[in-house]
């Protein structure tokens, strides 16, 4: 569930703030907004800017069913996929201030009924990652959540698989470990997973539009649930929504752009957890080795052009979303989307832009290259990405197959006019290095329009380009 962006591309019109308990009514989209919207490949998709529990700025395009009809509903509920996974933390550290769990023990001190090689993990390795459980969803697919399994089908799954490392050795996305923290909070606490997220943080947080599984209460709307066609221009297919014992807290939750304000407002204020347990949720996790994973419990902690960030994107069947937090500005940013695959990269960017004005790229003065022969590598890898000019040796291999492949040709459509004036892209700014990565930033004027690209590098190889439109 949880996704990456590669292209940026869409933008949102921003409404007026409305008072909290007020219903959010958003603005028309400007005409030339929607062009660009159209390509995030979602029926709709709606956003909000948060600062102080309250959305200040709501945002709109598209529909609410798949084939686009149906204003999309700032107000209605959207399945948030691995967003939920920070809340599935939350929902644990609350049983750990209680002293009824213990993040170090393993999972199998609180569940028997668990293939046997996945006993011996930590709750602490299972909430980071880092626990070698094979991921469920990655071998099983999408479909799954569209069905109500028991947890041993669920773990049948990938139960006959060995772990896929030794347990603090390595970095691993899976699912399957957040399911086994839902099972281990229902155990403890006795009550239904969805129950005790109701009962100890949504109703107490007046998070009233706020539910487990995609079945909404009464009174409570859902967007609908969709995918892309199997073919380019094939209709969107409805999807049924998510059901919570396909899931529980790996990506179940279902919630609106108002009651997540009221979510960020109460974890961010301290209202839900302890100091102690704050820190234990926002700390990185470091592997056996010594090195930083980058990832908490149920967030990724990193930067964002220099200011620190708490972010994790999520996706079902039907649904696309993605949530950023700025601590340091105390504001936050959200876009949920009806369609699984949504490209909303370019909305993100647009939010981000909002909210961080002071780390727009348009600022920035272009300064004195200080290592030509360095661009003159990045305009060599960028004819080679996006013209599929040999020999190729610039890429990493699964950039250079991406160049080489057919059905890639539409994706890397909008780095051809770059490529093909490599010689007016010039260097802007190197990130700070990221683990084994390193990032640098070009800035490509063509026509008048200017566009920064984003070239990501390991190893000495492309491993990806993004352009970053302000």
């Amino acid at each position: 569930m949880r996704i990456r962006l590669l292209a940026t591309l869409g933008l949102l019109a921003a409404c007026q703030s409305v008072p909290q308990d007020a219903a959010l009514t958003p603005q028309p989209l400007a005409p030339s907004m929607i062009a660009a919207a159209e390509r995030s490949r979602a029926p709709g998709m709606v956003a909000a800017i948060i600062r102080d529990g309250r959305v200040v700025q709501a945002f709109s395009w598209g529909g609410m069913a798949c084939d686009g009809s149906g204003a999309a509903d700032v107000n209605a509920a959207y399945e948030i996929g691995s967003i939920s996974k920070h809340i599935t933390a939350v929902a644990l550290l609350q049983l750990w201030e209680r002293n009824l769990v213990d993040l170090d023990a393993t999972v199998g001190t609180y569940l028997d009924d668990i293939p046997e090689a996945w006993k011996s993990v930590t709750l602490r390795q299972l909430l980071t990652h880092t626990s070698g459980v094979p991921d469920y969803e990655e071998a099983g697919g999408y479909g799954v959540y569209e069905t109500s399994p028991t947890p041993a089908q669920v773990y049948a799954i990938v139960g006959d698989r060995p772990l896929d490392f030794e347990p603090g050795a390595s970095w691993s996305y899976s699912n399957t470990g957040y399911f086994l923290l839902s099972q281990v909070v229902q155990r403890v606490s006795g009550e239904r997973f969805g129950e005790y997220l109701r009962a100890h943080l949504f109703e107490p947080l007046g998070m009233h539009h706020t539910f487990m599984g995609g079945y909404a209460p009464e009174g409570v709307t859902l967007a609908q649930g969709c995918r892309p066609g199997d073919t380019p221009d094939a209709a969107r297919v409805a999807v049924r929504p998510i059901t919570e014992a396909s899931t529980f807290g790996a990506g179940g939750i279902s919630s609106t752009l108002a009651d997540w304000a009221l979510w960020d407002e109460a974890l961010y204020g301290g209202h839900v957890l302890s100091p102690r347990a704050m820190d234990a949720l926002f700390t990185t996790q470091h592997l056996a080795d010594g090195s930083d994973t980058g990832y908490a419990f149920g967030m990724f902690r990193d930067e964002y052009r220099g200011v620190s960030r708490l972010e994790h994107s999520g996706q079902t069947q039907g649904f696309s979303a993605n949530y950023e937090h700025f601590p340091d500005r105390d504001v936050s940013m959200v876009v949920f989307a009806n369609s699984y695959g949504t490209r909303f990269g370019g909305v993100v960017r647009a939010l981000e832009a909002q909210v961080l004005p002071d780390r727009s790229y348009d600022l920035l003065p272009v300064p004195v290259d200080p290592d030509p022969q360095r661009t003159l590598t990045v305009r060599r890898a960028l004819r080679q990405i996006a013209l599929a000019e040999q020999p190729l040796d610039l890429l990493a291999p699964d950039v250079r197959a991406a160049a080489l492949d057919p059905q890639m040709t539409s994706a890397l459509a909008p780095l051809r006019p770059h490529a093909e004036h490599a010689d007016q892209v010039v260097f802007l700014r190197s990130d700070p290095p990221d683990g084994e990565y390193t990032r640098d930033i070009y800035k490509s004027v063509i026509d008048g329009e200017t566009s920064y690209l984003l070239f990501t590098w390991h190893d000495g190889l492309l491993a990806g380009l993004r352009i970053e439109d302000e």
